[in-house]
């Protein structure tokens, strides 16, 4: 078999982490960012003081150089007072070199790299035997010698013109490298924000897809559930349709099971063998519609009920001989012995046929489909099995098929509720959810094993219980008999109605039958009886209400409904008993005398052996 897993719901999730992802990287990527970008943005500040700081010394060095040089003149020229430093351009030198000391100084404690230390270490040590020049000049100019004058000119318009030399060079060397710096820096922190701004447009563009992605994925989900609430609402109407044609059918259906009954008690013998041909033919009808029915309806579980597992299999065979296609050649092997187990009928007939279906179209150009059972008994429980079984003895039902299989990936999900590998609009991904469904409330496990290419088998293990000795005598205890209680039946088709009549009188009673809710309250007006039969579903008044205008009248009249429609009885209450159509005779009379015998403990009402009454069908699916 085939199954296509429907991921819609894990892609959205997938994506929203994606989102959430993308999200929290894009936070993270500014913190981050942001820090660095203060950190490289301290740095280039600090780059730009000592740039600053540089240019500045390297201005100073210059208003420096020019003093000096007009005081070199004046002492070049031998001029009175040139040394001394009241004179005009000694002063002004003396106070330029004041400045660039206190400007390089200020450079010297900016935090700088080791090549711009070293160099500004050299023009402090220029500045410094610049400096210790000039005051050798001074005091040699003031002796007033001529020899020493001559020495003073030669110091300041030679030697000190050459420390300014390294003075100015390493000024300049000092603003080259601190504006470098400064310039890496700042293109670095342009380089950051650049980066920072691509990421974020990258990621922005990732989410905004991922979003479009998501909404894509959420509407076409959306447009799924759509359509399956659609497809759910055709499934109801086409319910309601099939309801109501199994309601005519069986109305028909047990009219002739009924008659054919009557007429059967007093027919010669090869008349009856005739009558028993119809009877089995309509018998079929009937399980047929009941099927129909189980499968529109989705019928509650009834796991009490014993039923032989060769039996079950057997009509499911039946069913799907017809159904399926000469194209697949089913085989059934029932199990050498007979084996009883607890389940519902319908619903266990439902699981077959569902596997079955999968294993038809798994095998679109034909194939083989086994239906097997068997009794087998399992020290640890059955292995594989979902969910796991205790030990004991079950019965397996093995379905098995030659399709095309299934990878080890969809065998771990098909169990899933709306998971499917069939096209759009062929499945709605129920099916073996319910087959696992249907299986647990019966106390059982379900097994599957598959390989692509070398087909799929499913096992089902239901645990077996009682024996049929226990079987045969439930089948031959004859139904009890009334003793002459007062019985109306209230059944709007007539036919039916009397049918039902005739099978009360012929059980003890004394029975009557209404074709509606207004008769009904006429006829127990005038002669009231001891139970009253009806139909819940009836034009004009239904039974319920029936039940509640007899009782203003007599508030303990038991009342016995008869339904078919799909759905849970509701609780019985004191007084009341339920029946679902269709009933054979002796459901009836069990039915009518336990009710009696609940509202009459005292045992005023012993039952006795039926007689003639047979199992005839007396019901309807309403």
């Amino acid at each position: 078999m085939r199954w296509r897993p429907n991921r819609r719901s894990g892609n959205r999730l997938v994506i929203n982490v994606a989102i959430v992802g993308v999200l929290i990287t894009m936070v993270v990527l500014g913190v981050s960012v942001s820090a660095r970008q203060e950190r490289m943005a301290d740095q280039a500040r600090r780059a730009q003081h000592l740039a600053q700081a540089a240019d500045q010394v390297k201005y100073r060095s210059a208003d420096l150089n020019g003093w000096q040089n007009a005081y070199a003149l004046d002492i070049a020229r031998s001029m009175d007072g040139a040394a001394d430093d009241s004179s005009g351009s000694r002063a002004q030198f003396i106070a330029a070199a004041a400045r660039f000391n206190s400007d390089l100084t200020t450079l010297e404690n900016l935090p700088a790299s080791p090549d711009i230390r070293h160099i500004v270490q050299g023009v402090r040590s220029a500045f410094d035997e610049f400096m210790a020049v000039d005051r050798a000049a001074v005091q040699l100019y003031r002796t007033g010698r001529a020899a020493d004058r001559a020495t003073a000119s030669a110091l300041v318009m030679g030697r000190s013109n050459e420390m300014y030399g390294r003075i100015a060079q390493g000024c300049d060397e000092s603003v080259a490298l601190a504006t470098s710096a400064m310039d890496t820096d700042f293109a670095g922190l342009e380089a950051v924000g650049r980066s920072t701004r691509r990421y974020i447009v990258m990621l922005s563009v990732v989410a905004v897809a991922l979003a479009v992605i998501g909404a894509v994925i959420a509407e076409a989900r959306r447009r799924a559930d759509a359509e399956r609430a659609r497809q759910a609402q055709r499934m109801a109407c086409l319910g309601q349709l099939a309801g109501g044609i199994a309601h005519d059918f069986n109305n028909i259906l047990g009219i002739i099971l009924n008659y054919t009954e009557f007429v059967a008690e007093h027919a010669e013998d090869e008349t009856r063998d005739d009558l028993g041909h119809v009877r089995t033919a309509a018998e079929r009808a009937v399980g047929l519609t009941g099927q129909l029915l189980g499968f529109i309806r989705h019928d509650a579980a009834r796991p009490d009920e014993v039923l032989d597992g060769n039996a079950v299999l057997a009509e499911s065979y039946a069913l799907l001989s017809r159904t399926l296609g000469e194209h697949i050649a089913l085989t059934l092997v029932p199990s050498p012995e007979p084996v009883l187990i607890r389940a519902d009928a319908g619903q266990l007939q439902q699981v077959v046929i569902n596997l079955a279906v999968n294993a038809r179209d798994a095998m679109p150009d034909g194939g083989r489909l086994v239906l097997a059972a068997t009794a087998a008994d399992f020290e640890d429980g059955p292995p594989g099995v979902r969910p796991a079984l205790q030990a004991g003895r079950y019965l397996e039902i093995l379905v098995s098929d030659t399709g095309a299989g299934m990878s080890p990936e969809i065998v771990t999900r098909i169990f899933d509720p709306f998971f499917t590998t069939k096209p759009r609009g062929h499945g709605t991904g129920l099916g073996l959810a319910t087959v696992r469904e249907i299986i647990t409330a019966a106390g059982g496990g379900i097994a599957v094993s598959s390989r692509p290419g070398a087909g799929t088998t499913f096992r089902i293990y239901l645990r077996t219980t009682g024996d049929f000795s226990d079987v045969s005598r439930r089948s031959a205890r004859q139904a009890p008999r009334g003793r002459g209680q007062s019985v109306l039946v209230v059944e709007d088709e007539p036919v039916l109605g009397a049918g039902i009549a005739r099978i009360l009188a012929g059980g003890g009673y004394r029975a009557r039958s209404a074709t509606s809710g207004d008769a009904a309250v006429t006829a127990h007006a005038q002669d009231r009886c001891d139970l009253v039969v009806t139909d819940v579903v009836m034009p004009r008044m239904s039974g319920p209400r029936l039940a509640e205008v007899l009782r203003r009248a007599d508030p303990t009249l038991p009342m016995l409904y008869c339904t078919g429609y799909p759905g849970e009885p509701p609780p019985p209450r004191p007084g009341e008993g339920h029946l679902e159509k269709p009933f054979s005779a002796g459901q009836l009379l069990t039915a009518v005398d336990a009710l009696l015998r609940q509202v009459a403990p005292g045992g005023d009402h012993p039952g006795a052996p039926a007689g003639p009454p047979g199992s005839g069908y007396a019901g309807i699916v309403r």
